[in-house]
């Protein structure tokens, strides 16, 4: 049984497992490429959602993971990978044959703390999702590190000769955590007249210096507007500030 198998069983089904009582009520949260839209990448933002192989015959490709990228064709995606083979990177490639991770930041700190294994590192401590019969010769084992001032980071867990561990070796998917800015994140598509939403536990205009915290949130755009973008603050210690744009 592959890794992403396991995790597919454990992490992601967690009803089988830990909450019985809710089994009827959590779905599955790794869903097919055919059920990815435009709409539901930007509304993740600015989340880079994970992607996950499937096995195939004759080949194990279920412990590799990437990250959801822009197709050639307009709205469409793939998934973006970096095959490890006997620790040497091979690619990176892209395949529309992938499923990807529909899960919030706060779903995955619950799973991960009651069902990952966790790590330390010098970069603080990871989570590593390692079956009982993972072994040496398999690929690496799928980690995700819980970076200050990101979110949750996937990639694979690295072991040095001397036997010291690390989760380095990221794919580019990331899981923004709400009570950090996002560095990477700083995108912005706004092209028409733009605002920001009410901010809760912030003073001014909620971005400036003494103005946020790690705890300032902001409102949804209202009905009639569209995320367009999001404002790093200052200190990267506070949540990102929500841009808005009025829809055309």
């Amino acid at each position: 049984m592959s890794l992403m198998h396991k995790i597919y069983s454990t992490l992601f089904l967690l009803s089988a497992i830990t909450f019985n009582v809710h089994a009827d009520s959590l779905p599955n949260h790794m869903k097919d490429a055919s059920e990815l839209t435009s709409s539901i990448v930007k509304a993740a933002r600015p989340n880079v959602l994970l992607c996950v192989l499937p096995s195939t015959s004759g080949a194990d490709t279920g412990d590799v993971i990437g990250k959801v990228t822009p197709g050639n064709e307009p709205g469409s995606f793939v998934c973006e990978y970096t095959q490890l083979i006997n620790g040497v990177a091979m690619g990176p490639y892209v395949t529309t044959d992938f499923q990807w991770l529909n899960a919030t930041y706060e779903q995955l700190a619950s799973w991960l703390t009651s069902l990952a294994h966790i790590e330390k590192s010098d970069k603080g401590h990871y989570y590593v999702l390692r079956c009982s019969e993972h072994h040496p010769d398999h690929p690496p084992a799928i980690c995700a590190q819980s970076t200050s001032g990101k979110g949750f980071e996937f990639g694979y867990e690295t072991v040095s000769g001397n036997g010291h561990k690390s989760c380095g070796e990221f794919v580019g998917a990331v899981y923004t955590s709400p009570f950090f800015d996002v560095a990477l994140a700083g995108w912005n598509e706004c092209t028409g007249k733009t605002f920001s939403p009410d901010c809760h536990q912030c003073n001014g205009d909620g971005c400036g210096a003494f103005h946020c915290s790690a705890f300032t949130t902001w409102d949804q755009c209202p009905k009639g507007s569209h995320v367009c973008g999001y404002q790093t603050c200052v200190g990267n210690l506070c949540s990102q500030k929500r841009i808005c744009e009025w829809d055309k």
